[in-house]
């Protein structure tokens, strides 16, 4: 028991001493902390960027309005390039 009691105070003395690292230099604090994302979340944010400009680029390939002309309702309106008088 007294093994794991001064394991124990050995960890926070320990922890502590690290800490007032960080506080002296930041960069450390990162150093220990910063670990790169896992090879799949990289390919996943690859794969939704592709898909997400995929859709944007068909979204504007695919005008269904194309038909529609520069009036609002279905009854006959002047057009604006129209030019009879």
């Amino acid at each position: 028991m007294m093994d794991s009691i001064a394991l124990a105070k050995a960890l926070e003395l320990q922890s502590i001493a690290r800490e007032e690292q960080w506080r002296r230099n930041e960069d450390l604090f990162y150093l220990d902390y910063a670990r790169d994302p896992l090879p799949f979340f990289h390919w996943l944010g690859r794969m939704v960027a592709g898909l997400r400009d995929r859709k944007r680029s068909m979204k504007k390939a695919d005008r269904l309005e194309t038909s529609r002309s520069a009036c609002n309702s279905n009854d006959g309106c002047a057009q604006a390039a129209s030019s009879r008088m």
